[in-house]
């Protein structure tokens, strides 16, 4: 990975947009398979939401990362 003295090689973007859609298809997944019995109590919904919401976070993280990088 690049450090503070090299510029990220093409290898490099490709990699943490491989990370991203595999992010992405983990969103997807766990979205899925939720189980509506997880919709039907208040603090499973809630727990199983905010833990999407933290994966949320950390994709648009690498998404505005990658962006960054793309337009030094």
């Amino acid at each position: 990975m690049a450090n503070a003295t090299a510029r990220p090689t093409s290898a490099d973007l490709l990699y943490l947009h491989t990370q991203t859609l595999e992010l992405i298809e983990d969103l997807h997944a766990a979205v899925k398979t939720l189980p509506l019995s997880a919709a039907t109590d208040e603090t499973k919904f809630n727990l199983a939401f905010g833990e999407l919401d933290h994966l949320h976070d950390a994709l648009d993280g690498l998404a505005t990362r990658i962006r960054r990088i793309m337009t030094e």
